[in-house]
Formats: structure tokens, C-alpha cells, sequence
């Protein structure tokens, strides 16, 4: 059995399973390569926009003999994939506004056959606000530390639901409701962070509607936690 990182353990973990999955920038395959050997899944499409990484996966899936079940697939996001090829689409290790590009640029993913599993590196508040506004439900999200690094894996499904909430929550999630060390620790950073840029604008005197926003957030994030002490 192929050891995970626990960020791609994460990721796993929110696979519902029993189909087949498309693992976009797959890199070395390791995700589905996992899958398909622990049983959770029965085919993969590992895809790359790139050949390097191709040629990384192919070795994993050679490595294990699992040509058979795992096709190999040169994809620019979800370009080269057909809608009745996957039943679970994992997107991990890009940041928020590219598996946001690559989600708006694909025409049939409101559809509720499909599981996203994501796993945005920054930017988390652009696909939570992404997903709201496009008819899908958040059903769960989890954090793992790694490193020095906190990562967030979230899975969503489309029900043809279109939430507005307030824009703390796009930032927040369902984080500050969650008793997970993890959890926590990635709130912080993502406030601590949010601060220094609320501040950068205050002291720059430039762009007073960005900075209100942040501001609202970190209000957000404030009410949230009092309420949870």
C-alpha cells in the first residue's frame, strides 16, 4: 500500500466512493494509485496539464500494476474529461482562484452525481464563494497539519441551492464552529493574515472598499468566536 501525506489523506478521507474518480494535476498519482488500492474506488483518470507530471504518474501506477485501472491523461483542468467518465472529481495542492477558473470553465459539473473533493492552497474564500453562488452545498470540511503548514480539504455537491451569506463566512467556512486543533490553528493563520493586509491598506491609503470588507470579515470572525467561548 502507497503511503499519503496527510494533506492528500484528507483529501481521501472525503471521497464517498465505489466509482470512478478524476484526479486533476495528479502529479505523481499517488492519490488515486491510494484509492483504488485500498478498495474506495475502482478506476481513476490521473490528469495534468503538463507531461513531466504525467511521466511521474506513470511510474507510480507501473510501480503498483495498476495500468489497468488508472488512464493516464494530458488535461488542461477539466477540458479533456467527459461528463459520464467520473463520478468524483478531486482538484488538490492549486490554489483558490485556479480550481475556481477550472470549475467555471466546465459546463457540466452541476450536476448531483458528482463529488468535488477540494483542496485550495490559498485562497479558500474564492472557492467557497464560487460554490454557493453555483447551486452546490459545502458538506464538510476538515484541516490537517503538516509541517509547518495547515491545509483545508473541503467536498462539495451540486443541489441547485444558491446560498448568499455573509462574506466572513467565505473566508471562515464552517472553521470557527469546529473544536479540531487543526481547525482552529488554520483560523488564526487566515485572520492573522487578513489583518495584515487590512492593515497594509490603511496605512498605503489606498483602496477604502477593500479594507472595509476585511474589516467585516474580521469582525465576522470575532462575533463567531465569542459566541463558541
Amino acid at each position: 500500500m502507497i503511503t499519503l501525506s496527510s494533506r492528500l489523506l484528507a483529501a481521501a478521507g472525503l471521497i464517498k466512493g465505489g466509482g470512478r474518480a478524476a484526479d486533476i494535476g495528479t502529479d505523481h498519482a499517488y492519490l488515486p494509485v491510494y484509492l483504488i488500492s485500498s478498495g474506495k474506488i475502482k478506476e481513476a483518470l490521473a490528469c495534468d496539464i503538463g507531461e513531466g507530471p504525467l511521466n511521474n504518474a506513470k511510474k507510480t501506477v507501473l510501480q503498483f500494476s495498476l495500468e489497468d485501472k488508472i488512464e493516464l491523461r494530458l488535461s488542461n483542468g477539466l477540458k479533456s474529461i467527459s461528463p459520464d467518465e467520473a463520478d468524483e472529481i478531486i482538484i488538490c495542492g492549486m490554489g483558490g482562484e485556479l480550481i475556481t477558473q477550472i470549475l467555471s470553465d466546465c459546463e457540466w459539473i452541476k450536476n448531483s452525481r458528482y463529488n468535488f473533493v477540494l483542496q485550495p492552497m490559498t485562497h479558500a474564500e474564492d472557492v467557497r464563494r464560487f460554490l454557493c453562488e453555483n447551486g452546490f452545498v459545502i458538506e464538510k470540511e476538515i484541516c490537517v497539519s503538516e509541517g509547518k503548514r495547515v491545509y483545508l480539504t473541503l467536498n462539495a455537491v451540486w443541489k441547485n441551492i444558491e446560498n448568499s451569506f455573509e462574506e466572513g463566512y467565505y473566508y471562515f467556512g464552517s472553521l470557527l464552529n469546529s473544536s479540531d486543533p487543526a481547525a482552529k490553528m488554520y483560523a488564526e493563520k487566515q485572520y492573522l493574515r487578513i489583518l495584515k493586509r487590512a492593515d497594509a491598506l490603511k496605512n498605503a491609503g489606498r483602496d477604502k472598499q477593500e479594507e472595509e470588507k476585511l474589516r467585516s470579515v474580521l469582525n465576522y470572525f470575532s462575533r463567531k468566536k465569542e459566541k463558541t467561548n
